[in-house]
């Protein structure tokens, strides 16, 4: 009877050791899965951007042209009326090119680049990609920038595309909630650290998701309208930068989106930067 005790607790230990590797395959082929989709999902988004770098390129030539013959017309004596309507068509001209030199930027592809970077700057760019969203959807961006924000170590590009995935998010949810909305973007430094925070107005975070905001392919948009990437992205971006990404929220009272970044003190040896 002891033998047969012993066999079955040996079992015992055996089939809890099979149940642990079968968990583990089933958790390491969930990984592969995901691997792959985000291949796929990856080569979709360069394939996006060389197409949109391609349209750029092909909208830049028209554009100059525009720009160019309405200068030479301004330099013409005109009529006061037919004057200020080339007045109108060469400055929606150079505003057009400015989108296109801005798409191109985000397009173009950079390997990672860390260099002096003022977070401002960043964030007024982004805000310029934006610009003609926020105009058509009525959305109000409010800026508080910290004017004495000091510089840090940064991607500039990686960064921007931080600022700017959250930014699409805050559109998105406040566009869901109410057609329209305030976006509260704020810069300030406390400590050794620059924080950076986007509030917006929209219908909140429910609780149980905050912690899972971050992980890979978790979205509460509907199908079709998210990939659940974004802010994993991002996450990881900004943990590179040896900073930290989260989200604070009460549903029903908008939801604010933090990022913190070292203000770092060892930058000798760096050159250049954006600012």
């Amino acid at each position: 009877m002891e033998r047969v005790g012993e066999i079955k607790e040996e079992m015992i230990i055996e089939l809890e050791a099979l149940r642990r590797r079968v968990a583990e395959l089933e958790g390491l082929e969930a990984e592969q899965r995901q691997a792959e989709e985000q291949l796929i999902i990856a080569d979709r988004l360069a394939s996006v951007g060389e197409l949109a770098s391609g349209m750029a390129h092909e909208l830049n030539n028209p554009l100059t042209s525009v720009i160019g013959f309405s200068q030479l017309l301004l330099g013409r004596d005109l009529p006061d009326e037919i004057r200020e309507d080339i007045k109108t068509i060469y400055s929606e001209a150079r505003r057009a090119a400015d989108v296109m030199k801005n798409l191109l930027i985000f397009a173009r592809k950079h390997s990672p680049l860390k260099q002096l970077v003022n977070i401002n700057s960043v964030i007024e760019k982004v805000i310029q990609l934006r610009a003609y969203e926020h105009r058509v959807e009525n959305i109000q961006v409010v800026t508080r920038l910290a004017a004495d924000l000091p510089l840090t170590l940064a991607d500039y590009f990686q960064l921007q595309q931080v600022f700017l995935n959250i930014i699409i998010n805050a559109e998105h949810f406040m566009l869901a909630a109410h057609q329209r909305g305030t976006l509260v973007i704020t810069t300030r430094r406390i400590g050794s650290n620059i924080i950076v925070s986007f509030a917006d107005d929209g219908s909140g975070i429910a609780r149980e998701n905050l912690g899972r905001l971050f992980d890979p392919f978790f979205t509460t948009k509907e199908v079709g309208e998210g990939t659940g990437l974004g802010l994993s992205i991002c996450h990881g971006v900004v943990t590179e930068h040896r900073g930290r990404i989260y989200a604070e929220s009460e549903p029903g009272k908008g939801a604010t989106f933090v990022v913190e970044l070292p203000v770092l003190a060892d930058i000798r040896g760096q050159g250049g930067g954006h600012d």
